[in-house]
């Protein structure tokens, strides 16, 4: 399973240096003496900062500590792989933002080392999913998507998943920036298990709504892009295909599903109906003279709130 992270790492890697003309440095943090060890990837932009691309919601980064009934020492294991990292990061010159997935939830050597950090909130749901789980609302949706004739379908078909996302964008006002050739070269790059595609199609066989999520790690799926189109948004087709994804991933052994943010009043009350954990993830930033004036700015907001 490690071996198939790393390789998966590298591959989704691969993408963002061929997508964004980045340089990309997948980095093993081996623990002196031990079996513990971290894996993450760190993204540099054109002008050589330390960056992090487009539909990347965090750096990915996995611990993988040695087997052990003892959290004492899975704990201490964390910490020397966090050091690691934190070493690393200081050798960075210029601003460093670094957005841990919500897996690592101590970030205490980052602190104690006079790193800061924001918290951020996304939604899990454990697989096998139980709609029972599910507001009201959603399973009305579900049960609408059904009796107009939706179904929904893994596949590989980029062209009809664009569609879908590009109607997105129009009623959105933003662009993904991402061709039916580039969403091809992901999946050629991740393969079907780690970049698993879902579209929904109506009973004409029009392609109306689209999730592709990502498998980074082999038990654990995070939502990556998804669009629906217009006329079809009332229709429960959204929550159909989401429903459809998560026995999919169940039929695969996955075990947790990360929505992938929740910190927009109106997305977070939609992904909160599915019943999920909220889960917070942390952005770390390393101390500078940016920092300062971003405590400054952060005084003066608070002092016009009071007002």
């Amino acid at each position: 399973m490690m071996e198939q992270s790393a390789q998966t790492l590298a591959n989704w890697a691969e993408f963002n240096r061929r997508k964004w003309h980045c340089d990309v440095e997948a980095i093993t943090f081996q623990v002196p003496n031990s079996g513990a060890y971290g894996e993450s990837l760190f993204f540099t932009n054109r002008r050589g900062g330390f960056y992090l691309p487009p539909h990347n919601p965090y750096h990915p980064t996995l611990f993988h500590p040695t087997p052990t009934n003892k959290p004492y020492r899975s704990n201490k294991q964390w910490h020397d792989v966090a050091d690691l990292i934190i070493d690393r990061l200081l050798k960075i010159r210029g601003p460093v933002i670094f957005n841990l997935p919500p897996e690592i939830t101590d970030i205490r050597p980052f602190l104690w080392r006079g790193f800061k950090a924001d918290v951020k909130y996304t939604y899990y749901v454990n697989i096998p999913y139980s709609i029972d789980l599910a507001s009201k609302a959603i399973r009305n949706k579900i049960r609408k998507a059904a009796a107009e004739g939706y179904i929904s379908v893994r596949t590989d078909n980029m062209e009809h998943a664009l569609q879908c996302l590009a109607e997105t964008e129009k009623r959105q006002g933003f662009s993904h920036q991402l061709t039916v050739h580039d969403l091809n070269m992901a999946r050629e790059l991740l393969g079907e298990n780690a970049l698993r595609c879902y579209i929904c199609y109506s009973k004409d066989g029009e392609p109306v709504s689209v999730n592709l999520s990502l498998l980074l790690h082999p038990t654990r799926a995070t939502g990556w892009i998804a669009g629906t189109k217009s006329a079809h948004l009332s229709k429960g087709v959204v929550q159909q295909l989401q429903l459809f994804e998560f026995e999919d991933l169940a039929s695969i052994g996955v075990t947790s599903f990360d929505f992938t943010g929740a910190n927009i009043p109106s997305v977070s009350e939609s992904k909160a109906d599915w019943g999920g954990d909220l889960m917070p993830y942390y952005v770390i930033r390393k101390p500078g003279f940016k920092e300062i004036l971003r405590s400054v700015r952060d005084w003066f907001q608070f002092k016009r709130e009071l007002r």
